[in-house]
């Protein structure tokens, strides 16, 4: 039996801090995902998408998405996630990060 996958890894981390020149947003699954409906966007305090809305699975680690963001400003950033697992589950969330001057 698949397992859904999950979350391992995010980077920034989960409640972390990340440099205003972070260049991406990252995050890994325990296990591969399906490029079809991976998506990953970034978004700022104010609700305002950051990110260059360029999600990409990792070609040589299926588990791996990033998207590309400009020079973040200091403040909160929501990372929303997407990804349908390799069982056929649609798993969704949500992590935040801060970027400091």
């Amino acid at each position: 039996m698949l397992a859904h996958a999950i979350v391992v890894r995010t980077s920034p981390a989960q409640g972390g801090v990340g440099p205003e020149d972070i260049g991406k947003v990252e995050v890994w699954y325990d296990a591969g995902i399906r490029d079809a409906f991976a998506a990953l966007a970034v978004v700022s305090a104010a609700g305002e998408r950051v990110d260059k809305r360029d999600a990409a699975i990792d070609s040589a680690d299926p588990s791996h998405v990033s998207v590309s963001v400009n020079k973040l400003t200091p403040g909160k950033y929501t990372v929303r996630y997407r990804a349908l697992s390799a069982d056929g589950h649609l798993v969704s969330g949500a992590w935040e990060f801060e970027v400091r001057p």
